[in-house]
């Protein structure tokens, strides 16, 4: 009996034992396996955060990765592309250190803290700042929780391309945005970053270099800017920051090609823009007339570019409520006065060589509806272009129903805290209270344009009396038809060729 219990407690220590060493096993192998994954996945951790294949070779040196280099590719990753590559090369030619990641986090701070030293610095213009209504607790979270980059669409993209911002770029800051209040911090970041690359460059020697990067820095700060309605001095700093880097870049322009600067007295103020000249005199003169988030230093003159090949001036400007403009005067529900006033300077002043028998007007959005209203006042306009327009204000009910940052934009416009505030000065617009237009006019429509409907583009085209009116419409288009600009510009250029060049 003796006997035969002692080997029953050694069958049951055997296969305790047993189970034992299986679990054991199971651990190790588990423990392995990840392990294992670990330097697997290792190469696809630094794919992620860096889309070129140059860097797999920068960090080949790196194996099995711990948590200081975990830290040190984090960050690199939200850098600058040439920031990437002198740490890149760093470690492929001496390894990573610690150091290195103390250098790196370094760099950083000091960047967050000139950014911190140009938000204390005063306004230069000392503008009359507007306040703009607090958000509500429920807006404030929306706006925290939001996702950038899933609100960023390809339009968005296309439009930073019309700023002069590299698509990768623009795909790497957006990348580091955190939320909507996190969005000009990031861009005024990459704006300084930019500009400092710039200064280099000039004091390098290699103009053309300089002259590019001093207008994608004012890009940037364009970018941070117009889509903040929540600090009105954050977004005054990016467009100062903007308009000195467009200043910058243009001082490097040969005499004969320089944009000029004008400053043009309207009601007690003057309305600031800048005259692109045309590459031979005696051109006709095509004035731009801003969508409302837009400033007269960054999309404009990307614009103009092939307007000027094509032989036309352009003269592109801060109106009532933009840009420059906005701490002088809030947007007017006449805004077309300043498009004619304009005329009116060039005519009593013309020493540029303009041929002001032949005058264009292009509008965007908002600013489409004052180029036809100022052609319906002024027959010096000989045709216009309205892309995307309002032909009449929609009923309060509707316009309550904008977007929140579509509200904001007009609270920033006008300084108004309400919409029906808005509406009530402004809803009286309608087109079909000005005798119908009998001169060349040029509407282009999307029909997916959810800000302004077709229906607007339809209301013009029945209301316009001349024989010479267009309508160009892209069904699976969007406001504006940003994303088809491939085809608009050029549409447009050789549409004004026909009606104001000399044949």
């Amino acid at each position: 009996m003796r006997a035969n219990a002692v080997i029953s407690r050694r069958i049951k220590l055997f296969y305790l034992t047993a189970a034992f060493l299986i679990i054991v096993t199971g651990c190790l192998g588990f423990i392995l396996n990840g392990i294992a994954q670990e330097i697997l996945t290792m190469q696809d951790y630094i794919s992620e955060k860096f889309p070129s294949a140059l860097f797999q070779l920068y960090f080949k040196t790196l194996g099995e990765l711990e948590a200081p280099e975990m830290e040190f590719l984090d960050l690199l990753a939200i850098q600058p592309s040439d920031r990437q590559m002198f740490y890149g090369k760093e470690v492929y030619y001496n390894g990573f250190t610690i150091d290195l990641l103390s250098q790196l986090k370094g760099e950083i701070e000091d960047r967050e803290k000139s950014i911190e030293k140009l938000a204390e610095e005063p306004l230069s213009s000392e503008p009359a700042l507007i306040t703009l209504p607090p958000l509500k607790f429920w807006e404030r979270i929306l706006a925290r929780a939001v996702s950038i980059q899933k609100m960023v669409t390809t339009t968005y993209y296309n439009r930073f391309a019309m700023c002069g911002v590299d698509p990768s770029r623009s795909e790497r800051v957006v990348k580091r945005v955190r939320n909507y209040f996190d969005w000009t911090r990031q861009w005024v970041k990459e704006g300084q970053d930019v500009e400092a690359l710039a200064e280099k460059a000039e004091i390098d020697g290699n103009i053309f270099l300089a002259r590019r990067l001093f207008h994608e820095a004012a890009g940037c700060y364009h970018i941070g800017d117009f889509i903040n309605y929540h600090s009105v001095e954050e977004k005054y700093r990016a467009q100062e920051a903007a308009r000195r880097c467009y200043g910058r870049a243009i001082a490097l322009y040969e005499n004969e090609d320089r944009p000029i600067r004008l400053e043009i007295p309207f009601r007690g103020v003057d309305i600031p823009g800048y005259l692109m000249p045309a590459n031979k005199p005696g051109q006709p003169l095509i004035i731009f007339v801003n969508v409302l988030d837009n400033i007269k230093e960054v999309e404009n003159h990307f614009f103009a570019q092939d307007f000027l090949k094509a032989g036309f001036n352009i003269f592109s400007f801060d109106g009532p409520g933009q840009g420059e403009m906005h701490s002088r005067m809030r947007l007017i529900p006449d805004y077309e006065q300043a498009i004619i006033a304009i005329i009116d300077w060039f005519e009593a002043n013309n020493n540029f060589h303009l041929d002001l028998e032949r005058i264009g007007v292009i509008g965007l959005s908002f600013g489409g509806l004052f180029s036809v209203l100022a052609a319906t006042q002024d027959n010096r306009i000989d045709c216009t272009v309205n892309n995307g327009g309002f032909a009449y204000f929609p009923p309060l009910k509707h316009i309550k129903k904008l977007s929140l940052p579509t509200r904001r934009s007009v609270y920033f416009m006008t300084g108004y805290h309400k919409i029906k505030e808005f509406w009530e000065e402004f809803g009286h617009i309608d087109i079909k209270k000005s005798p119908p237009l009998e001169r060349p006019m040029l509407i282009i429509q999307g029909g997916k344009d959810e800000v302004v409907p077709p229906e607007h583009a339809y209301y013009y085209m029945d209301w316009a009396a001349g024989k010479d009116k267009e309508f160009l419409f892209f069904e699976d288009s969007n406001h504006c038809c940003q994303d088809r600009f491939d085809i608009v510009i050029p549409y447009v250029i050789d549409w004004l060729r026909k009606h104001l060049l000399k044949q």
